[in-house]
């Protein structure tokens, strides 16, 4: 799904208005949604693409209904999307290098020791 410039002033109105009420800071923000404070800044701010991950998690963090504040899921077929939230944790067996998503895919790069074996 497109979103659209309106759906992402409609999420930086609510993040303003929401960060005061709860003190919460960017830096309170962007741990609970698993990013950077970059990359947070980044996606309220026109230089990332919005996901519908990132809008789901967001208003999930805000006690909000993504499809009751962004214009583009009010206007989805007359009706409020039905929405699962997930989340899977992984634990790598050394040290991770990078890491990088690709549609719905999450790409690990790791290092880990090689021990001798004899």
């Amino acid at each position: 799904m497109q979103f659209t410039e309106d759906d992402r002033e409609v999420l930086y109105q609510v993040w303003m208005t929401h960060k005061a009420k709860r003190h919460l800071t960017q830096m309170d923000m962007a741990k609970r949604l698993g990013i950077s404070v970059v990359e947070f800044s980044d996606l309220l701010r026109k230089r990332e693409p919005l996901t519908l991950s990132f809008i789901a998690k967001f208003c999930q963090i805000l006690d909000l209904q993504p499809h009751n504040i962004v214009p583009s899921l009010k206007h989805q077929s007359g009706h409020a999307p039905q929405l699962v939230y997930l989340q899977n944790r992984v634990i790598i067996d050394g040290d991770i290098q990078r890491v990088q998503v690709e549609g719905n895919q999450v790409i690990i790069d790791y290092c880990s020791p090689v021990k001798a074996v004899g």
